[in-house]
């Protein structure tokens, strides 16, 4: 039984194969020689062993000797590629029908109940996840109340929107989940807005949405303050196309739900 990486990975080296083959037919006769000679890089272009006839190829002829460079490189790329190829294949005849993580789902519903797998079930690992509780964040009391679709209250109406979207897709997240992040040598707790689970490769993402950046604050800029918090992240190794995720807004501009949603989906393959 082939895997879904097998399967991807024998389709991605017989293009490549392919590729290369139609390359090597275009390619020019011939072989490059590079050597060394008084402190300065020559080429050569050379018909046969190499061993004489060579030519020289200067500044002007370059484009011959990236051609030739390429050619031979080629080769042993089409040469590993085919030998790739012929493992995988060779591996998939004696890969077994089930895989380790599978055996847990070959078994009867009743009988499920009483083992522990190995590896967890991507519905076990992410009913884990969605069990785990916490302090949500404090509201002032005149703070206006935004309801998700999930029954839990936000702060604005673009978190309302966000939150509906991951809810809507079946996309696990806690709201204002506590992180210790290190700002300035210190540990301290901050709450992202969104912290989303990806059940494929088992890891957290994290979303932060930066409302009315053309507003102020009493402490200053709004948008100062969002590009620092970024900076914070970022020195704390999570990076937007990381595990971070951004969206952005201001009076004249206000959420696009559907940039979002289009970044959400890039962001855990779906």
């Amino acid at each position: 039984m082939k895997t879904p990486y097998m399967i991807d990975r024998e389709r991605t080296l017989s293009k490549l194969i392919k590729t290369k083959k139609r390359a090597l037919e275009k390619a020019p006769a011939g072989f490059l020689i590079i050597r060394g000679i008084r402190g300065k890089t020559r080429y050569y272009k050379y018909d046969t062993d190499g061993c004489s006839g060579g030519t020289y190829l200067d500044n002007a002829h370059l484009d011959i000797a990236k051609a030739l460079a390429q050619k031979s490189y080629d080769k042993k790329v089409l040469h590993a590629a085919e030998l790739e190829l012929q493992a995988w294949k060779l591996l998939a005849s004696h890969f077994p029908n089930t895989t380790v993580e599978e055996v847990y789902e070959t078994l009867s519903p009743a009988r499920q109940k009483l083992v522990t797998p190995v590896i967890p079930t991507d519905d076990q690992y992410r009913k884990q996840w969605e069990e785990v509780t916490y302090e949500p964040g404090w509201f002032k009391a005149d703070a206006a109340v935004y309801i998700t679709d999930r029954g839990e209250r936000v702060r604005s109406k673009s978190e309302q929107l966000i939150a509906n979207l991951l809810y809507r897709l079946h996309i696990p997240y806690r709201y204002e989940y506590p992180i210790e992040v290190v700002v300035n040598g210190h540990k301290k707790t901050w709450r992202p807005d969104f912290t989303i689970l990806d059940v494929r490769n088992r890891r957290e993402l994290y979303l932060e949405h930066f409302g009315k950046l053309d507003d102020q604050e009493e402490d200053g800029n709004y948008a100062r303050n969002a590009f620092e918090k970024m900076k914070i992240y970022e020195e704390n190794g999570m990076y937007d196309g990381g595990c971070m995720i951004y969206s952005f807004e201001t009076n004249k501009a206000p959420l696009d739900i559907k940039y979002v949603e289009r970044k959400v989906r890039r962001a855990l393959g779906i």
